[in-house]
């Protein structure tokens, strides 16, 4: 709004009172979008020449800055020109996002309409739940941000042509109450929401499986009952924006056309319905501390070490959408000076090992590591590397060696049950489950020669949980490897891989950067 004053004043300044009404006459009303690009246009053309060179100097820098930070962070995925076709689009679903076409889910102006700065910024900033599009505002600061949007905005035509529509104002909300919510539950009934949404937003609905959006993908439908998964944000104003706008390229339509009171209605409905966990993304520490013990360490450590180390619980993410994901894992460590453990645990209702029955989908997971040390903004693309900059990874696999303690919690679970593990190994020249390999970007992973094979390794699932440890010597002679000898912090990263979900390969859920210190 500041910059529109300023150039009304220039423009008035240049071309006085009749220059005024006919941008007046031309600025009135319901202008379209593309008639106000031009009038935008024409005032910056009014500005002294010197002025527009030191505009277009400035201009030319936010976009080289972000140009450098979308090739170091955003291409993997995105592609090189925006077009939602790196590298790694082919294993992410839902697909990245097509950048080039100006069509962008998450946005707090009308329905069809361009999102405003803040709205590209705040989901770089936040990152989108549910999806590997990480919370790039813990890695990059505010100007590096803008820098980004600045850049991102030349992939499409769209933004030379038009500007955004006005913002959605949020009406005032009434009472959260027991007489908002069953009216809000009617709504949800009569809109039919639960054809999509399932009857209690649990996403069970006929349609959720067969919808596209505009780029050719299946519309995944989450969880409406888990606020952590919530794309453009749980709050109630948040919500608000959402039911106006709708989200963009997508089924879900904008609801506009409902009375403010209505609108407030449904979401006291569906905010009635949330779990009452704490969502991990609220959770900021990203650092895992290893802490000395006095006695040396093993995989067979006693339950009271582990209770003294203190637990970083990490969230993971799907690299491709699924029913039943494993939305985090507890990861521990502790080193004796010589060796370090590392106890990593998560929840899975049934344990999918190797046996004689059914073991092409095992679970399993595995730790990436960041040979240079460093922090996330210098670090490696968190997908397996790049290709000057290798990552070391320690994989562990539910082999015939890992026990299971009692029968699965779930019985009723549709994936094969594994009632015991037989003696089938998984690798006849490995006695260990875990393998040590290294990567240098999609499609370059490699197992480690047998000699730099040092990691060991053991596992037992008991009560619907995984437990892990793994255990390695500080240093080892292998360049390849991870090396735990200096001051500087380690990057570690970490992926799970579930059997009853098909996990195999790249099909696995993952995590962002953490880091490493040792106390």
């Amino acid at each position: 709004m500041a910059f529109c004053v300023e150039k009304v004043t220039q423009f008035t300044r240049r071309f006085g009172a009749v220059g005024l009404c006919v941008l007046l006459i031309l600025t009135s009303g319901q202008v379209h979008a593309v008639e106000s690009r031009k009038v935008e246009k024409m005032i910056e053309a009014t500005l002294p020449e010197e002025e527009q060179k030191a505009a277009a100097r400035e201009k030319q820098k936010t976009l080289d800055e972000g140009k450098r930070l979308y090739n170091r962070f955003c291409f993997h995925c995105h592609g090189r020109n925006g077009r939602g076709d790196g590298l790694a689009s082919h294993y992410l679903f839902p697909a990245p996002r097509d950048l080039s076409r100006g069509i962008f889910k998450f946005h707090s102006t009308q329905s069809n309409s361009l999102p405003v700065d803040e709205d590209l910024s705040r989901t770089i900033r936040r990152g989108v739940p549910g999806t590997v599009m990480p919370t790039w505002g813990k890695v990059l600061g505010e100007e590096e941000i803008q820098s980004l949007v600045v850049y991102i905005k030349t992939f499409s035509e769209r933004f030379e042509q038009e500007i955004p529509d006005y913002q959605i104002e949020v009406d005032l909300e009434p009472p959260f109450d027991s007489i908002s919510i069953p009216l809000g539950k009617e709504l949800y009934r009569q809109l039919r929401c639960s054809r999509c949404h399932g009857d209690e937003g649990e996403r069970t609905g006929s349609l959720g499986k067969n919808s596209n959006d505009i780029w050719g993908n299946t519309s995944f439908v989450f969880d409406l009952r888990r606020p952590e998964l919530y794309k453009t944000g749980a709050s109630s104003d948040d919500m608000y924006r959402m039911l106006m706008a709708g989200i963009g390229g997508t089924p879900m339509n904008s609801y506009d056309y409902l009375s403010a009171d209505e609108r407030w209605h449904l979401i006291h409905y569906l905010q009635s319905q949330f779990s009452r966990q704490t969502p991990l993304s609220s959770q900021t520490n990203d650092v895992l501390v290893s802490v000395p013990i006095p006695g040396p360490v093993g995989l067979t450590l006693e339950d009271s070490v582990w209770e003294h180390a203190p637990a970083l619980q990490v969230q993971l993410d799907s690299v491709k959408a699924r029913e039943r994901p494993i939305h985090s894992m507890t990861v521990q460590s502790v080193h004796d000076g010589q060796r370090i453990a590392f106890r990593l645990q998560w929840k899975d209702p049934v344990p999918d090992g190797a046996s004689n029955v059914s073991s092409y989908y095992l679970d399993g997971v595995a730790i990436q590591f960041a040979l240079q040390p460093g922090k996330a903004y210098d670090g490696p693309f968190f997908g397996m590397g790049e290709r000057e900059k290798p990552v070391n990874l320690w994989h562990w696999k539910a082999d015939s060696t890992q026990k299971i303690h009692g029968p699965p919690v779930n019985k009723d679970h549709d994936s094969p049950v594994q009632k015991a593990f037989t003696h089938l190994s998984l690798n006849p020249f490995n006695e260990s489950p875990v393998e040590e390999l290294n990567a240098w970007g999609f499609g370059s992973l490699a197992v480690q020669s047998m000699e730099n094979q040092q990691v060991s390794g053991n596992g037992f699932w008991k009560d619907g949980m995984w437990t892990v440890v793994l255990v390695r010597e500080f240093i080892t002679p292998s360049k390849q490897d991870v090396q735990f000898s200096g001051p500087d912090p380690v990057l570690l990263a970490f992926a799970v891989w579930d059997g009853a979900s098909r996990d195999k390969n790249a099909n696995k859920m993952v995590s962002f950067w953490k880091t490493l210190t040792l106390k």
